[in-house]
């Protein structure tokens, strides 16, 4: 009962079911945008390269413990540049808070929830 009624504190009082194959594009779009940034971050960090492809290269030689060892420290550097990027794992989880209310009130903007946005001029 609680999963239900958060789900339905999530939708705005217009929402419709048909709203959503306008939206599915969109996500889609945002979606392979992150993705390519994440791609490009990976691409541009030569350790993080050079860990993962030396475990490749070990796992086809049939070296698993090298290998795993290799991976294990590719998802160490990793987990430790992103907590060194914000400083500690508040910070990470503030950003994530403030990322997912950003995309919520877009979402919320492109599915007219506000109404016309009208620009006031104040005197």
């Amino acid at each position: 009962m609680g999963e239900r009624l958060t789900e339905w504190a999530e939708r705005p009082l217009n929402y419709r079911e048909d709203q959503r194959e306008n939206l599915d594009p969109q996500l889609r779009r945002l979606n392979m945008r992150l993705g390519a940034h994440a791609l490009l971050d990976f691409v541009l960090n030569p350790p993080a390269y050079l860990l993962l492809a030396g475990a490749v290269g070990l796992l086809a030689k049939r070296r698993f413990a090298l290998a795993s060892l290799l991976a294990g420290g590719f998802v160490l550097q990793q987990a430790l540049s992103r907590i060194g990027a914000t400083g500690t794992q508040a910070g990470v989880e503030e950003q994530k808070r403030r990322e997912i209310a950003f995309e919520r009130r877009t979402m919320k903007a492109q599915r007219g929830d506000y109404g016309r946005l009208d620009v006031i001029a104040f005197k």
